[in-house]
């Protein structure tokens, strides 16, 4: 005990050589049913001229009077240390990664009025050793369009935004991604729904084949009020993407057929994975909530027929994802029926929109 006490006080951190920022800015603040949810990033920006790794994050809560209510960490301690839980790769010499905040719930009473992270690096071979210091202000997310399930009847969340679901884990600092054009996590808030039968199951028969999928060619409907903003219709359900398409078509290609529309106030829906040729609205047009304007389809970067749907900033992949709130369903847990009349929706679950 004396010589780790030893060891740590003799230990020198540079705490400027790490530059951490947040992305997005506003960080928003979800209420689901039992926990509150923070959905941000940290990007790491290594000014040195060697690769970096990371080596513990600490997260430290205060309330609104800046008392501290919460400290939580992750480090390298431990027979199967905690950090190697956090999917990062090395932070590369002059240049940046992305974390993903590994404390994303807390409980429904807690006062986040401020979340402060500590960062503690090491240079490959240990020599040098780095720290880095962030305070994030996350905000409720107040949502202006009334939102309503975009797909009617008993469905499936397949993947929503939590911490493990693929929107989520969009890393778009990636340089691939970089390369097609890619900037933000778009997808932040982002769910993936899919027709089920009473027993839960998404398909009977080969799935190979679209056709045998509850889902395929299922109404959607506007999520809420507003006027379309684009509309692509003639892409194949083929489940057959070729990224390289992105080059020439721009990063919407990734939905194959898509409507958007602009609810006001900032807010804009997408759908996608639409099915070729069922959309029944066009640019410019106005509909009200509820109003068929597809069918759900397989078409772009989708691996079978599902509705992807997701509420964000602007109108393409250059916007950020909001928190949806949706009205008036029922969330189904086995033989129970939980009317919802307002609330979001997490990964995993089934829902049942109401007629």
């Amino acid at each position: 005990m004396l010589l780790a006490t030893l060891i740590l006080a003799a230990t020198t951190y540079d705490t400027t050589a790490v530059r951490v920022t947040v992305e997005p800015r506003p960080a928003y603040i979800e209420q689901s049913a039992s926990a509150q949810i923070v959905n941000f990033d940290l990007i790491l920006n290594n000014t040195t001229d060697e690769p970096l790794d990371l080596d513990e994050v600490q997260v430290s809560v205060h309330d609104r009077a800046g008392k501290l209510v919460l400290r939580k960490f992750v480090d390298g301690n431990g027979a199967r240390p905690s950090i190697r839980t956090i999917d990062i790769p090395e932070i590369p010499a002059k240049g940046k990664a992305l974390l993903f905040n590994p404390f994303d719930r807390f409980d429904r009473d807690l006062d986040l009025s401020s979340m402060t992270y500590d960062l503690k690096l090491s240079s490959k071979k240990g020599e040098r050793r780095f720290s880095s210091r962030v305070t994030v202000t996350p905000k409720p997310y107040a949502g202006k369009a009334a939102l309503i399930l975009p797909v009617k009847g008993r469905m499936i969340v397949y993947d929503g935004h939590d911490f493990y679901a693929h929107h989520r884990r969009w890393d778009f600092t990636i340089p691939f991604l970089q390369q097609l054009g890619f900037r933000t996590n778009f997808m932040r808030y982002s769910y993936d729904f899919v027709p089920v039968n009473a027993e839960g199951a998404m398909s009977e028969g080969d799935e190979a084949k679209n056709e045998n999928w509850f889902g395929f060619g299922r109404e959607i409907r506007a999520a809420a009020d507003g006027t379309v903003a684009a509309v692509v219709d003639d892409q194949p359900d083929d489940r057959n993407f070729d990224p390289s398409s992105i080059a020439e078509h721009g990063t919407m290609r990734i939905w194959g057929n898509y409507v958007v529309i602009d609810h006001g106030h900032g807010e804009f829906s997408v759908f996608g994975h639409i099915r070729q040729g069922s959309s029944r609205v066009k640019v410019g047009q106005r509909v009200k909530r509820g109003d068929g304007i597809a069918a759900i389809g397989a078409s772009g970067s989708s691996m079978f027929p599902h509705l992807h749907y997701e509420l964000q900033t602007g109108i393409d992949t250059n916007s950020e994802g909001l928190p949806s709130t949706f009205h008036d369903f029922v969330r189904l847990q086995g033989a129970r029926r939980i009317a919802v009349p307002a609330g979001i929706v997490e990964s995993g679950e089934i829902v049942e929109s109401k007629p």
